[in-house]
């Protein structure tokens, strides 16, 4: 009896007839949402928080899913009749899931050249059908190939992805339309998020969003656009990048070497970088053809006193200034500076 009335009542367009004012049934499903799902379309929605009548919701014993289907180049907005495709038991759900307030459904392996349409609603203990939701459609046919060969380039703080243009459907046949591809990126146990904001059109993308130090993994789908209907493609394989700091800290600049009772000497403005870790000093007196790291340990101080020198000698310094980046990053030598003790 309910499906005889599913398929005369809630098609598109149909009114529904008069519900008694003390009718507890459903209201309409919140947040209805139908989206591509690997080989499948997802249906998802939140329980409704009232009754038909707007007062807080007070019976309801689970869902039905209506569906039809028409050709995908189909311009009608939702077809004259509904069909039921499953019923979700809120208590003992047979089909689909329920998490909290959302409800879910996949409805697996749709036939390739259709645009499917579906509506919820919702039914109370007496199997009394409460409000339809707005129809929603999504069109399915052939998936894209997959790219392949993926490849990755680590940068400071972006990552460089670049594969062969995909060119064919999953059956061989030639790409029709505009190809473009959208790029997953997963870090820290996380799962795989969409990173580019609008459709990525080149084979190649750059995530300049990326952190120094963080193992990252990606992998993209190539987009096939039918209306305004997207499929994506299985996923590429998957590929890992790390980026790293390759930024060296500025130069040391007003480096100073004055003789004094304890040796030489020498100061500098100190670096404002936040990640310098310290400086290195290099020294060759007048005698020698090489410089000497006479700081083996990185000083942290805009300062050095060479003791180890020898009154009347002529020596000449520079310094470096280094980050913490795991490859220690080296800034360009100061100007060298010449004193004698």
């Amino acid at each position: 009896m309910i499906i005889i009335l599913v398929i005369l009542v809630y098609g598109c367009g149909k009114k529904m007839p008069p519900i008694p004012p003390d009718s507890l049934v459903p209201g309409e499903a919140r947040n209805f949402t139908v989206q591509q799902d690997g080989q499948a379309l997802l249906l998802q929605w939140l329980i409704p928080k009232v009754n038909i009548d707007g007062q807080p919701l007070t019976d309801i014993q689970g869902f039905q899913i209506l569906r039809s289907r028409q050709s995908m180049f189909s311009t009608a907005a939702c077809p004259t009749e509904m069909f039921p495709l499953a019923k979700i038991d809120l208590a003992f759900p047979q089909a689909g899931k329920v998490q909290g307030e959302q409800v879910s459904y996949r409805d697996d392996n749709p036939e390739p050249g259709y645009q499917y349409f579906y509506q919820i609603l919702g039914y109370d203990q007496g199997d009394h059908l409460g409000l339809a939701s707005p129809c929603i459609s999504h069109v399915w046919d052939i998936l894209p190939q997959p790219p392949a060969g993926l490849e990755a380039k680590a940068g400071d703080r972006q990552v460089a992805l670049n594969w062969p243009p995909v060119t064919l459907l999953a059956n061989g046949q030639p790409f029709p339309g505009v190809v473009t591809y959208n790029v997953y990126r997963a870090a820290n146990g996380s799962g795989f998020a969409l990173v580019n904001k609008s459709p990525v059109t080149d084979a190649k993308f750059l995530d300049i969003m990326a952190a120094n130090g963080v193992l990252y993994r990606y992998l993209v789908r190539t987009v096939r656009q039918i209306g305004t209907s997207s499929l994506e493609s299985p996923d590429s394989q998957i590929i890992i990048a790390k980026p790293e700091d390759l930024t060296p800290p500025a130069p040391v600049l007003n480096l100073m070497a004055v003789p004094t009772d304890k040796g030489i000497e020498l100061r500098w403005d100190a670096g404002r970088e936040p990640d310098l870790a310290g400086y290195q000093v290099y020294r060759r007196s007048f005698a020698e053809t090489q410089f000497r790291l006479l700081t083996p340990q990185l000083d942290p101080r805009p300062y050095y006193v060479d003791q180890e020198t020898t009154k009347g000698v002529t020596y000449y310094y520079y310094v470096l200034a280094v980050d913490n980046a795991p490859r220690a990053n080296q800034s360009l030598p100061s100007e060298t500076v010449e004193v004698t003790r």
